[in-house]
């Protein structure tokens, strides 16, 4: 008997449990997500068997960004002790908490065994294999095999739900969702194929987009001029064969997204970095382009915190959930510098300090109590409070300046580019010490206050009294951007190997507020820099960064759908459209065009109005994500209750026989409590 016949076998009713669907409309980190929490929940609020079905044309789990077919040069920018799916005492949820093993725990225990079910052969994957035999909670972990980690996460989820249940992994993508009479949801796969589901959840995660905007007039502009230019997209997927040895290319980012090219086309084109006397250095292969690399701030984000904690223990103290409610609620119309930040900037100088004058006293003047009373009372711009640091803190390098921070090249000139090169390798070579050296915990004090804002922040996301263009540029563009230049940046060895790239010529930095144009009579790309006389000229441009996730500009076939037809609407702040889809805090039910909430359709994850979570969690800091995914999932049940209390008892595929039935899952893989299950 095939796979597939059993299958369908085990799909059938047992007409005395009458069984419910629901239907996730991509399946990678929030998908799993609210699985695993539908599953804590499911004994408590309907214990009866679910159906589930996860339709998405990459793995289940892990989702496009993280799968398993993509370079194993490609890592994530979190140490594994620093990534988990599962809850713990921290979290404040109504569900169940169901304790997990992060991704170094799990790893510790597929290598001693006692989780048997993950499959990484030796012989035909070494590098996984090795990799996985390495692993510690300091490792910063391959996308690839946190894909194993993410797929063994949601096969844990669906062993957890209750008899009966079955999740199933369609690999295709959702074109369109419909209403029946019924209220039963159509979804229409681009296959071909129809599903009749209860409720429908998108949790599509980060999509691509139509090239819009400047990108649309430089893509014009290389077809015309038979130039390169290649718009924001996601790195992994992009073919750079194009470019040749030696090409000069404009770079456009100096996020995650641009460490990934620089990769790709060192590491991935053959060359390698060897230690020679403790320094690192390139070897190229001669294959490598030349990268002119650019942003608005002219320096890579800023390295992965790894100096482990020594002073007193930190609470907020400024700035915590409360008080920016309080912040919120106080106003008539809200804005992000003029009421938020003062408050957070206090609350930065709080998390460094605390953890310098505790954890390196040696190094400060004044006891923490007399400091403290200071960063209470004083103007951190004024005068007294720059003489008050300046007495308590000898070194000026150990002294906090958060605009410096942001900003370090600000108003720098250079008189060439060698000493422009000379000035960002300091930069780098100083903040890789800084972040990475135990010496220098207050940064990873800075790092704590700044993760504890952030999540005290998320929450106003859904303010009802915003002012439009401060919630728009300041909140969703800038604040996200400042956190994630800070506290979400490459692990220190990306910043030591760019520092050897720089050395070797291979990589060269452009200066801060690189503006790029095209130039007609040449057929090229012209950048310019305030921080640098003259300019740089290439046939090629990047523009490495994700896509947009405005609706505006998607190139997702059902989220234009769910806005098209009325279903979901865009969430619009003032009289000003975000670009986000609507949806309701509270249970993540989508808001109708027309207003009031879908009866059975919901939307977590990028590209909705709900507080970022983030696609996995730091174990023990309450994580917002498994908040918003426990609501939802006690939401879905909650629903799923209602419905069978009406009575509606349809199939969940209408009129199916068992040959259409074959159709259906043709293609599609399943997870299957105690019997075998396939990728």
């Amino acid at each position: 008997m095939s796979r597939h016949n059993r299958a369908i076998r085990l799909v059938d009713r047992d007409a005395h449990q009458p069984t419910r669907c629901i239907t996730f409309v991509g399946a990678g980190p929030a998908a799993a997500g609210v699985v695993e929490r539908i599953a804590a929940n499911q004994a408590e609020i309907d214990d009866r068997p679910l159906i589930i079905h996860l339709v998405d044309p990459y793995p289940p789990g892990a989702g496009r960004i993280w799968r398993d077919q993509q370079s194993g040069l490609l890592k994530l920018n979190s140490m594994a002790g620093d990534v988990t799916m599962f809850t713990d005492d921290s979290s404040t949820i109504d569900g169940a908490i169901e304790p997990g093993p992060d991704l170094a725990a799990w790893a510790e225990l597929v290598r001693t065994r006692r989780i048997t079910d993950v499959d990484i052969d030796v012989d035909r994957d070494p590098e996984l294999a090795a990799e996985l035999d390495g692993l510690r909670p300091e490792s910063f972990p391959t996308r690839r095999l946190h894909e194993r980690y993410m797929t063994w996460c949601l096969e844990r989820s669906a062993d957890r739900l209750q008899p009966g249940s079955k999740v199933m992994w369609h690999r295709a993508a959702v074109v369109s969702v419909s209403d029946t009479e019924t209220g039963a949801q159509v979804v229409e796969l681009d296959s071909g194929d129809e599903l009749t589901t209860d409720l429908v959840i998108y949790t599509f995660g980060h999509l691509g987009s139509h090239v819009s905007g400047e990108a649309k007039f430089f893509t014009d502009f290389a077809q015309a001029k038979q130039a390169r230019y290649y718009a924001p997209a996601f790195t992994a997927d992009l073919d750079y064969g194009d470019i040749a040895p030696g090409d000069e290319v404009l770079v456009r980012g100096l996020g995650l997204a641009a460490i990934d090219l620089v990769v790709m086309l060192t590491l991935g084109r053959g060359g390698e970095f060897v230690r020679d006397r403790g320094e690192l250095q390139y070897v190229p292969s001669g294959r490598e382009p030349k990268l002119l690399l650019s942003s608005r701030r002219g320096v890579p984000y800023r390295s992965k915190v790894a100096a482990p904690l020594r002073g007193s223990h930190y609470e907020p103290r400024f700035f915590t959930p409360e008080i920016a409610q309080q912040l919120a609620d106080s106003v008539a119309e809200l804005q992000f510098y003029r009421d938020l930040w003062p408050h957070i900037e206090r609350e930065l100088h709080h998390g460094y300090y605390l953890e310098l004058f505790t954890g390196s006293p040696r190094r400060v003047s004044l006891p923490w109590s007399e400091f403290l009373e200071g960063l209470e009372a004083l103007d951190l711009h004024g005068e007294d409070y720059r003489a008050l640091v300046e007495r308590a803190v000898p070194d000026a390098a150990d002294r906090l300046d958060v605009d410096a921070l942001d900003r370090p090249l600000a108003g720098e000139r250079f008189e060439s580019a060698d000493e422009l090169q000379a000035r960002v390798r300091e930069h780098m070579r100083n903040d890789l010490l800084r972040r990475t050296d135990h010496r220098y915990s207050e940064n990873t004090g800075l790092f704590v206050a700044l993760f504890r804002i952030y999540l005290a922040v998320a929450e106003l996301a859904t303010a009802r009294n915003w002012q439009p263009e401060s919630y728009l540029n300041d909140f969703q563009r800038r604040w996200y951007k400042f956190f994630s230049y800070i506290a979400s940046g490459p692990p220190g060895e990306r910043i030591e190997q760019l520092i050897a790239l720089s050395e070797a010529g291979v990589i060269e930095f452009a200066g801060a507020d690189v503006h790029v144009r095209a130039d007609g009579e040449t057929g090229q790309f012209v950048a310019t820099s305030p921080s640098l006389s003259g300019e740089r000229r290439s046939d090629t441009l990047i523009d490495a960064w994700l896509p947009d996730p405005s609706i505006r500009t998607t190139d997702s076939a059902v989220l234009r759908d769910l806005i098209d037809s009325g279903a979901g609407r865009e969430q619009v702040v003032g009289s000003t459209p975000s670009g986000y889809v609507d949806v309701r805090l509270s249970d993540g039910r989508l808001i109708r065009a027309g207003g009031g909430v879908h009866p059975r359709r919901y939307a977590v994850g990028p590209g909705t109005s709900t507080p970022q979570g983030g696609a996995f969690a730091r174990p023990h800091t309450n994580a917002l994500s498994f908040r918003i995914w426990d609501r939802v999932a006690r939401a879905i049940l909650g629903e799923l209750v209602e419905i069978r209390g009406a009575g509606d008892h349809s199939t969940v595929h209408t009129g199916a026989s068992d040959t259409e039935l074959e159709q259906i899952f043709d293609g599609a893989a399943y997870f299957q409590p105690d019997t075998e299950s396939t990728r």
